[in-house]
């Protein structure tokens, strides 16, 4: 980590504390992640959901920093819900194999009265026979029934099971989703980062990443406010996502940091791509609702690199973040490049 990166860090945690202290609040582990990042102001629906729950509450408390903890820095919400589905889906799987179990014995039972009933029916007189069709009607009507019933029991625990899988389908999408910008988070571009890398090692194949920094963002947020800055995060984002074809991945790495994965992209390519997308961004104006005044433009800084085979993940990511900090060193508003240190 740069010496300029460590010296914000150190700043950064005083202020939290200070902070923390100054408010009343416990010093504890899950306490502290939180006002961290909130003096970073690097989590947008992190400072929102704080200043929220705040306002609501009047003051800080341990269940709210536990609420804020489980909700933003664990995996406990995606994974309940991901539990309880499964539950249920194997719950409406039970019964359909039961009422399906049920049906197999009643046809099994059907069938012996059906075959006792042709052994005996030269040797019975005609009021007998009377009676035993008559049995056999009503079983038959009974069997019919039993059908219907069995095949309603299927229909509804199909359309259950299809509306949990729809459930299921938007917990684990929400899991993976930046609610701001409705793009891929951090966690989606970890899984999808991790995935490219094996495929681009098994085929042999190219492999570049874009680390991107909106320029002077922070002037952003103190000049118009938080919401302004969501709507320039958000306009960055939706821009990224157009700039690229469908075997790219754009993601919101961070706060105001972006990222995105290019398979099967040369870097010089890549170099392009990245150049395109900035100047995609610095194309758009800036106009503020409240005014309906134009407030400059947005900028941004550009970090490229081409993965080397077989090698850590963490570092194809830190050297594109090089690249990018070399991009902010030069003036901003730029992209560079970092060549990969193992050859392909």
């Amino acid at each position: 980590m740069p010496i300029d990166d460590f010296e914000k860090v150190r700043v950064n945690a005083r202020k939290a504390m200070a902070l923390m202290e100054e408010r009343g609040i416990r010093q504890t582990p899950h306490n502290y992640a939180i006002w961290y990042e909130y003096i970073q102001e690097s989590n947008p629906d992190l400072t929102r959901a704080v200043n929220e729950l705040i306002t609501k509450h009047g003051k800080y408390t341990d269940k709210i920093g536990l609420d804020l903890y489980a909700q933003f820095f664990t995996r406990e919400k995606e994974g309940r819900a991901v539990q309880e589905t499964s539950r249920l889906v194997q719950k409406s799987m039970e019964e359909m194999l039961g009422n399906l179990n049920e049906s197999s014995a009643n046809y099994s039972s059907y069938g012996e009265n059906l075959n006792s009933f042709a052994e005996k029916v030269e040797e019975l007189s005609g009021a007998e026979l009377q009676g035993i069709i008559d049995e056999i009607v009503s079983q038959t009507n009974s069997m019919s029934g039993n059908t219907i019933s069995l095949q309603q029991g299927i229909d509804s625990a199909s359309r259950e099971i299809a509306d949990l899988k729809r459930r299921l389908q938007f917990v684990q999408q929400e899991a993976h989703t930046d609610s701001l910008t409705g793009i891929p988070n951090r966690k989606s571009f970890d899984m999808e980062l991790a995935k490219k890398v094996s495929e681009a090692q098994e085929k042999e194949a190219n492999l570049c990443l874009i680390m991107a920094d909106i320029d002077h963002f922070k002037d952003f947020n103190d000049t118009h406010g938080h919401t302004f800055g969501d709507q320039v995060i958000k306009l960055v984002a939706s821009t990224l996502a157009k700039g690229i074809d469908g075997s790219a991945v754009a993601a919101r790495y961070g706060g105001e940091e972006f990222s995105v994965i290019l398979p099967n992209t040369e870097l010089s390519e890549a170099v392009n791509i990245a150049n395109d997308l900035r100047m995609a961004i610095s194309a758009k104006k800036l106009i503020k609702r409240s005014t309906k005044k134009e407030v400059g433009k947005i900028t941004m800084s550009l970090g490229v690199t081409a993965y080397a085979n077989r090698e850590n993940v963490m570092t194809f990511i830190n050297r594109a973040d090089q690249a990018l900090y070399s991009a902010k060193k030069s003036g901003r508003n730029c992209v560079k490049h970092a060549e990969p240190a193992l050859s392909r």
